[in-house]
C-alpha cells in the first residue's frame, strides 16, 4: 500500500514536471509567433512605405519559422496531437494497439537519434557561421533548436512507452485528462 502511494506520488510530480515542460514549450511558440507576426509587419511597412528592404528581418522570421515549428512539434509530442491516421489500428484489439504503439514510439526514437546526432553535428559545424544579412545571429542556433527539440521528443516517447507498458490505459491526451 505504501509502495502504491509513493508510486502514485511520483507520477503525480512527473505528469506535473511533464506538464511544465510542455506549457514553457508553448510559450516560447507564441513569443515566437509574436516575434514572427511583428516581424513581418516591420519588414512589409519599411518595404511598402519607406521603400527601405529589411533584408536582415527575413533571415530573423525564416529562424523563428523553424523554432517554432521544431519547438511546437515537440510541445505536442506529450499528447501525440501530431496528426495521424488510425483507421487500421481501430480495428484492433487493444492489446495490439498496444503493441504497435510501442514499436512505432521505437522507431520514431530511432529516427530522433539520428536528427539529434545530426543536428549535433551542423551546430557544432556552423556554431561561428552568421546568416549572410544578419552576421551576428548563428546558423549553430538553429541547429541549436532542432537539437533541444529532437531530446524533448526522444523523452515525451520514451514517457509515453513508459506509460504504455506500465498503464491499463491508453497513455494518449484523451485518456489523460
Amino acid at each position: 500500500m505504501l509502495l502504491d502511494c509513493e508510486l502514485r506520488r511520483g507520477n503525480l510530480q512527473m505528469e506535473r514536471f511533464l506538464e511544465s515542460l510542455k506549457k514553457l514549450l508553448e510559450v516560447i511558440s507564441a513569443v515566437v509567433l509574436l516575434f514572427m507576426f511583428v516581424g513581418v509587419i516591420i519588414t512589409v511597412v519599411c518595404r511598402e512605405l519607406f521603400k527601405i528592404p529589411v533584408a536582415w528581418s527575413e533571415d530573423l522570421i525564416q529562424l523563428s519559422f523553424i523554432l517554432m515549428t521544431f519547438i511546437g512539434s515537440a510541445a505536442i509530442m506529450k499528447d501525440e496531437s501530431h496528426i495521424k491516421v488510425t483507421i487500421l489500428m481501430d480495428y484492433l484489439s487493444e492489446g495490439l494497439q498496444k503493441v504497435f504503439r510501442i514499436i512505432g514510439r521505437l522507431l520514431m526514437i530511432s529516427f530522433f537519434v539520428m536528427f539529434v546526432i545530426g543536428a549535433y553535428q551542423n551546430m557544432q559545424f556552423n556554431w561561428i557561421v552568421g546568416f549572410p544579412t544578419a552576421s551576428w545571429v548563428k546558423i549553430g542556433y538553429m541547429y541549436l533548436v532542432l537539437f533541444i527539440s529532437g531530446i524533448i521528443s526522444i523523452f515525451y516517447l520514451c514517457v509515453n512507452i513508459y506509460y504504455d507498458i506500465f498503464s491499463k490505459k491508453h497513455c494518449s491526451f484523451e485518456s489523460r485528462r
